[in-house]
């Protein structure tokens, strides 16, 4: 069910669509907001959504524009000559899991192709934004809008501002990676890379430590990014694998390791039944041996029959 940090949708055009624990958690958290926002109060200050059905469209946009934006990616990647085998989607955007040739130009087209597609998108959707009367709209910068295409809008230009931010994972970090990758070096933007994710989550976490009615996201995303890069800094320069992804194929996800436990966990408890079953057996068979079949009380006889149909099904199978 659950496997690499994410639950299988299906597949697209050959690729593998994933949705992150987190996009679960993220609607869960937007209805519980929700249902504690009392009647009538303000949304930009009481830290929800407006109404049931703006937590609906809002969600369902939400998913469509970072499984776009997601697509993006993959086809950029296949743009440069690469490829494209799963999508992991997340609130804020996702993993792609590409192959490409490894230069710093096709790099920075894969990172550019998700947030391109937003930004297209809203450019689309905020004249008819501004024609409905809601304007521009942001639900991070506590900027709220109700109407359908407006929330559309919003969703997309909270994801281009977001993913543009210069930190792993997201997309911002990627491109300036490739930029200082080109000019100088791997190892320069390794290191660029860990310091500007510092900065970044230590800004995001004043951001909602200061402003009131914060999204709690805020909150979340500088501990992800503050990790990340802790991670980064303990890690050769090639492993710059997102740590709460489960993306890296050499090392199972946390949901893969536990399921793997929990199965290791019953193999043990079935062959130590099987070795108790059968050390009983010897028991027994060692008591007729020196004492006669008749002095087996009632259950032991039970069991050795029991047993013996259980072999006997075994030899037909």
């Amino acid at each position: 069910m659950f496997d690499r940090g994410g639950l299988k949708l299906g597949t697209v055009d050959g690729i593998t669509i994933r949705i992150h624990w987190i996009f679960l958690i993220w609607g869960l958290f937007e209805w519980l907001a929700l249902s504690r926002t009392p009647p009538g109060s303000d949304p930009a200050t009481a830290g929800s959504l407006a109404s049931g059905s703006t937590v609906l469209y809002y969600l369902g946009f939400l998913f469509a524009s970072v499984f776009l934006h997601e697509m993006g990616h993959c086809r950029a990647a296949r743009k440069v000559g690469g490829n494209a085998r799963e999508v992991l989607l997340w609130p804020l955007g996702g993993l792609a899991t590409v192959d490409i040739p490894d230069r710093p130009a096709n790099h920075l087209a894969v990172a550019v192709g998700g947030p391109l597609v937003n930004l297209v998108l809203w450019l689309i959707l905020l004249p008819l934004a501004i024609f409905s009367g809601d304007g521009l709209g942001s639900f991070f910068l506590r900027m709220p809008v109700s109407d359908p295409i407006s929330i559309a809008a919003a969703v997309n230009l909270d994801l281009l501002l977001f993913n543009l931010l210069p930190a792993f994972p997201l997309d911002g970090g990627r491109i300036l990676h490739s930029i200082v990758w080109s000019r100088e070096g791997d190892w320069k933007a390794h290191k660029v890379l860990i310091t500007s994710g510092r900065v970044v989550s230590v800004g995001l976490f004043l951001v909602w430590l200061l402003v009131a009615g914060a999204s709690g996201f805020l909150l979340a995303m500088a501990l992800i990014i503050f990790f990340q890069s802790h991670v980064m800094a303990k890690a050769d320069v090639d492993s710059d694998r997102e740590w709460w992804q489960g993306s890296d194929p050499q090392r199972e996800s946390w949901w893969s390791r536990q399921k793997q436990r929990y199965l290791d966990q019953q193999q043990e408890r079935k062959e130590k039944h099987e070795a108790d079953r059968r050390q009983r057996v010897d028991q027994l068979l060692e008591k007729v041996s020196r004492e006669g079949i008749d002095s087996l009380t009632q259950d032991e006889r039970t069991f050795l029959e029991k047993i013996s149909r259980e072999y006997e099904g075994r030899d037909q199978d």
